[in-house]
């Protein structure tokens, strides 16, 4: 064990992905916090998937992959926030209807591209062991961004999860907010792609915070304990990947559902010893 570590950060490679990989992971965790206040774990889910098609805009236009996916994915999660309001459509339907419609539009744009300008695989299930230096720029930028944006409206943000009409009614601009809100999921899973990809970004934004929510109530602890747990599954996903050439997104979302099955456990196992003290 101790020697598999050594070759671990002995790796330029794994050393490389190492930083991008936990910011990734304290920002999803941050947000993940969010996403399960309101529900929004199907938005995930659809914005993920939807934004196949602002990758294969960018390949086909040849523009930069990131930034074209990060506006693509942004203009899908604001879609998505005002479509509800128009009358017969409700969210989970307008979700479906984008992220068919974005999906199917981005593997025909993709497939009609070469594989020397498109990793396909990387795309879709993330390898944050290839991250370029422009991509680990555009990285930090949104998580920058994304950190900054929640410290400044997580409390509001909150306060609707739980009492929508009380948070109106004392002046937070819920509509607003609400808009924000769907703006850095999209930002959030942009910058989830790169390591986990379009098909496993929803476990990095939802994994964290299901097993602090096993634990913790406030935002203060939820916020930490999702931390940890989401810091705690990159590094084991990592190291797996590391040891056993799998593949490293996959290997991280993993090692999150792990830990969420031995958190659970170990919930029921303090609920059943509690009720069996009283």
């Amino acid at each position: 064990m101790v020697e598999m570590f050594s070759e671990f950060f002995a790796s330029p490679v794994m050393r490389e992905a190492l930083l991008p990989s936990l910011l990734i992971a304290v920002v999803t965790a941050s947000m993940s916090i969010m996403v399960m206040a309101h529900r929004l774990s199907y938005l995930t889910v659809g914005v993920s998937h939807a934004s196949l098609a602002g990758l294969g805009i960018a390949v086909t236009l040849a523009l930069p992959l990131l930034p074209t996916a990060t506006l693509f994915a942004v203009l899908i999660a604001l879609l998505l926030a005002l479509m509800p309001r128009r009358k017969g459509i409700s969210e989970d339907a307008g979700t479906g209807m984008l992220f068919a419609g974005s999906m199917a539009l981005g593997i025909i744009l993709i497939s009609s591209a070469s594989n020397a300008q498109v990793d396909l695989f990387g795309l879709l299930f993330g390898n944050i062991l290839t991250i370029s230096e422009q991509d680990r720029i555009w990285l930090y930028l949104l998580a920058g961004l994304i950190l900054a944006v929640l410290a400044l409206a997580s409390r509001a943000w909150w306060s609707i999860a739980f009492d929508p009409m009380t948070a109106e009614t004392s002046g937070l601009p819920v509509a607003g907010l609400r808009l924000l809100l769907y703006g850095l999921v999209g930002l959030t899973v942009i910058l989830c792609v790169k390591l986990a990809g379009i098909v496993l970004t929803a476990g990095l934004m939802v994994l964290p915070a299901a097993c602090a929510w096993l634990w913790g109530r406030s935002l203060g602890s939820l916020w930490l304990l999702s931390v940890v747990f989401s810091m705690t599954g990159t590094i084991i996903g990592l190291l797996w990947s590391y040891a056993h050439e799998w593949p490293s997104g996959a290997s991280v979302v993993l090692a999150l559902c792990v830990l969420f099955t031995l958190s659970w456990g170990a919930r029921e196992a303090v609920s059943r010893l509690g009720t069996t003290r009283d």
